[in-house]
């Protein structure tokens, strides 16, 4: 097809030539004869001289350079070409790493320093290099880099003896030189083969816009026609030179060229733009079209939102736990084993000197709260296995539980459900009897040992804390609580989006379970490494024998476990109780529960400290048909006592303190005090009376004043009476008393009474037979306050007028029963409840003669508590 009246129609047979040329850029088709000729010819039809192409942008150019010093290109855009001179466009002059023009659109603040590296004289070395040498009289005179499209503008000025076609000739057929030049080092030639990374040039037909806009190269052009629009056939003869088409879509106004090459659509739209054609009736302006890019997995996820945020969030849960919790287990079984702790390592001098400072103030620390420190203990020598322990001067204190934790070690070593509770009342000196006197002193159980202190987990006051606290004590690290606040924000907002929770916020409850069992993961792998230590032990053994019938039978898994009970980690849980605060109410049973697992799977000792009678309860519930191994630490003897005050005071006769040694007890807590008071002046009954004043202060306070508790305040005051008239209480005998009758849950409150150390009881084939006071000092605070006849008065009365209230009470509800049966005329049961009512009326009579007598107590003396009465 020939299109008549155009000045393509000549071009038209040499398509095939010059769609060969742009296919294959590297193969020196110009050097052609037949090709040149023809190139040279089609060359004329289209360069356009600077007298047909001067347009609107030249003429509004020279108008707005009026009063103008800068009239750069860089400065308004468009350069100046005189008669003389000719712009030719030089393409992929730069780096691979600069020029990818892709990474420039998304990474700029990355790319920028890359191109730092090539200043503009720089690149201008480059052109002179492969457009060398030049014609003669020829010179490189402007050069102008745009590094946006990774190529630069150069103008040269022609001499007169070469045409511009000529001179284009030439310049092209250097740059091929030069290309064949670095293809002949094969791997040069492979990269460029593979990056499409080498030069070209390009004579400028329109009139290039020297823009630094927004706008980043793409494979798409979009071509828009000033005047006459140009047809297919013309738009592909026109840009086809500069690299392969994919696509032409010509539309009224405007055509979309689309290139399979950027640099393509690079070299096309800084060569051609501003071009005028069919004698000044069509004029063309290209752009970049930008790239719009389909993200698939982006429009599914948006699209399919249910499906898709549950399964993102499961994933990155689960990359969470396959990076941290390794880490995690891996600081669980160091804060056990201790394996790189500096109080560990050998370091000779260096470690001494280094851990010095360290190791004194722990040192001082200790000693000012151990009970059995240096002060009451003394060097103590054991004979043999199967020999009595013999103590060289005598600590008392150690005498008296060597036996017990004796037994403890051997429940320990006998490996047969060691779940030991070791129970007392508070400064009885458990943590010590546990810790410092049976575990640290055995080689084999002191190297794995995991302390979990309750207190500091329950008392809490967030759930962050509570998170914070619970991982410092197993070893749970690192920690993100500021993962639950966004948790439960991403868990709102899925909810709100896909109508159901996401899962990815956990309740304190499941985020404290997840630490005790990752937990339980770091004890079994300790187990396990011992095992397979243990295993290549006796393979190399057996290994070696020459005999095989002496090798040693390998134990299995379980059965290693129970032969050797010293791999098992020792976990010990002390301050075990009731919660303090309703909000952390599953600490306690989430840890009993999980103590009886590592009991039941056979990995653990476990050992609970406890002061708090009621946590018996929750044992029972996490193991109820384990059978229990139990210790009772009480208090210290007399003897122990006394010997203690002695050392602490430093007396050599400590006789004048025995009077106040048995009101103290041996309560640990009450001793410390005394010496506190005694050291700082004052003297021993002195001191003993405001102990006694500061205990009765406290039971009063707490036990009878407040109201709303679990017990009655006159129970309580009913029970100081009789402890201090007997000592101790028969459980049947405090049953007589109506405030204790069967009607009321009289062992709840004895058991509450006893959690808070008022009183503790004593069991006999477990049932509960005797009351006695809990704290030792306690009993002389009970005789304080009965011989202290105003507070007597007061408690007493209230007591009376509590019975006073019960019978009245009593009576009304007979007479209810007599008017709803007098009627049915049953004589018998109307004269039954008669004699009730009658023996009621006598109690309440009885009591208001002794609330009357206790008023006029003293009353003829005039004064009480030698205090004058008005």
């Amino acid at each position: 097809m020939i299109l008549r009246g155009s000045r393509f129609s000549m071009a038209l047979p040499l398509m095939g030539a010059m769609r060969a040329r742009a296919m294959r850029p590297w193969i020196n088709t110009s050097r052609n004869p037949l090709y040149q000729a023809r190139y040279l010819n089609t060359k004329k039809e289209l360069l356009i001289d600077d007298e047909n192409q001067a347009n609107d942008i030249i003429e509004i150019k020279s108008e707005s350079n009026a009063n103008e010093s800068d009239t750069s290109a860089e400065t308004t855009g468009v350069i100046d070409k005189d008669r003389e001179e000719i712009l030719l466009f030089y393409n992929h002059i730069y780096p691979v790493s600069v020029s990818n023009s892709r990474i420039k659109q998304y990474l700029r603040w990355w790319h920028s320093p890359l191109q730092a590296r090539l200043s503009n004289e720089q690149l201008k070395q480059i052109v002179e290099k492969i457009s060398s040498p030049l014609p003669e009289g020829a010179k490189a005179k402007e050069f102008i880099p745009l590094k946006r499209d990774c190529g630069a503008f150069v103008k040269f000025t022609i001499p007169r003896s070469l045409s511009s076609e000529q001179f284009v000739g030439a310049i092209q057929e250097n740059v091929l030189n030069w290309v064949d030049e670095e293809h002949a080092v094969w791997y040069k030639k492979i990269k460029n083969l593979v990056s499409n990374n080498y030069p070209s040039v390009y004579p400028v037909k329109g009139t290039p816009w020297i823009e630094d806009l927004r706008r980043f190269p793409s494979t798409t052009l979009k071509v828009m026609f000033e005047g006459n629009p140009l047809t297919e056939e013309e738009l592909y003869l026109l840009f086809r030179r500069y690299g392969l088409i994919v696509d032409i879509i010509p539309e009224d106004k405007f055509a979309t060229v689309v290139y399979r090459r950027v640099r393509s659509a690079v070299s096309a739209k800084n060569c051609i733009t501003g071009i005028t054609l069919n004698k000044g009736k069509t004029v063309l302006h290209i752009q970049y079209v930008k790239i719009k890019r389909v993200n698939y997995i982006t429009d599914f996820i948006s699209a399919h939102q249910r499906i898709t945020i549950p399964i993102i969030i499961a994933l990155l849960a689960g990359t969470a736990v396959l990076i941290f919790d390794p880490i995690r287990e891996w600081f669980i079984e160091e804060k056990i084993t201790k394996k790189y702790s500096l109080e560990n390592q050998k370091f000779g001098r260096i470690r001494k000197l280094l851990l010095f400072p360290f190791d004194t103030i722990k040192e001082w620390y200790w000693k000012s709260y151990d009970y059995f420190d240096d002060y009451v203990h003394s060097k103590e020598e054991i004979q043999t296995e199967g020999e009595a322990a013999k103590v060289i001067d005598s600590n008392l204190i150690w005498v008296d539980r060597y036996e017990k934790a004796k037994q403890l070690k051997l429940w320990i070593f006998e490996n047969v459900g060691t779940f030991i509770i070791v129970k007392g009342p508070k400064g009885s000196g458990k943590n010590d009897f546990v810790l410092e006197n049976c575990l640290q002193k055995d080689e084999k159980l002191k190297s794995k040992i995991l302390y979990i202190d309750c207190d500091k987990i329950v008392k809490s006051r967030s759930t962050n804390s509570l998170m914070k606290n619970t991982a410092s004590q197993i070893g749970y690290f690192p920690l993100f609580t500021w993962t639950n606040s966004v948790s439960q924000f991403v868990d709102l907002g899925v909810q709100s989006i896909t109508g159901q929770k996401s899962g990815l916020s956990e309740s304190k409850e499941t985020q404290f379970k997840n630490i005790f069992a990752l937990a339980t993961q770091a004890i079994r792998s300790i187990t396990q490494s011992e095992y397979k230590r243990y295993e290549t032990i006796i393979l190399k053994k057996n290994h070696k024998l020459v005999n095989k019938e002496e090798a040693v039978e390998l134990l299995k898994y379980d059965g290693f476990l129970q032969q050797h009970p010293e791999t098992k980690p020792i976990v010990v849980i002390d301050k075990f109780g009731h919660n303090i605060q309703d909000e952390h109410d599953f600490v306690h049973p989430v840890i009993a529960e999980w103590a009886s697992g590592l009991i039941q799977i056979n990995i653990a000792h476990v050992i609970f400290i406890t002061s708090d009678v009621g946590s018996m309860l929750i044992l029972n519930e996490a193991l109820p048909n384990q059978v229990f191994k139990l210790i009772v630490l009480s208090d210290a003897s007399f003897a122990t006592s006394k010997k203690y005050l002695q050392n602490q005071l430093k007396v050599d006769d400590a006789s004048s303190f025995a009077a106040c040694v048995e009101p103290l007890g041996g309560r640990m807590l009450d001793l410390q005090a005394f010496i506190r008071r005694v050291k700082s002046g004052e003297e021993p009954q002195v001191a003993l009376q405001e102990l006694v004043n500061q205990a009765a202060e406290q039971i009063t306070t707490f036990f009878i004043n407040k109201e709303g508790k679990e017990w009655d305040p006159c129970q309580v005051w009913v029970i100081m009476k009789l402890l201090t008239e007997q000592g101790s209480i028969d459980f049947q005998l405090l049953l007589k008393n109506p405030l204790f009758s069967s009607s009321y849950d009289t062992l709840g409150i004895l058991t509450t009474l006893e959690k808070h150390d008022l009183i503790s009881l004593t069991y006999n084939k477990g049932v509960l037979d005797k009351i006695k006071t809990g704290r030792p000092l306690y009993q002389s605070a009970f005789k304080n306050l009965i011989e202290d006849k105003r507070v007597f008065r007061i408690y007493e009365q209230n007591y009376i007028k509590k019975l006073i209230s019960m019978e009245n009470a009593k009576i009304k509800k007979l007479e209810e029963e007599i008017q709803s049966i007098y009627k049915a005329n049953l004589k018998n049961r109307v004269a039954y409840l008669s004699d009730k009512v009658d023996s009621s009326n006598k109690k309440i009579m009885d009591y208001e003669k002794q609330v009357k007598s206790l008023n006029e107590a003293d009353q003829s003396e005039g004064k009480f508590l030698g205090l004058k009465l008005t």
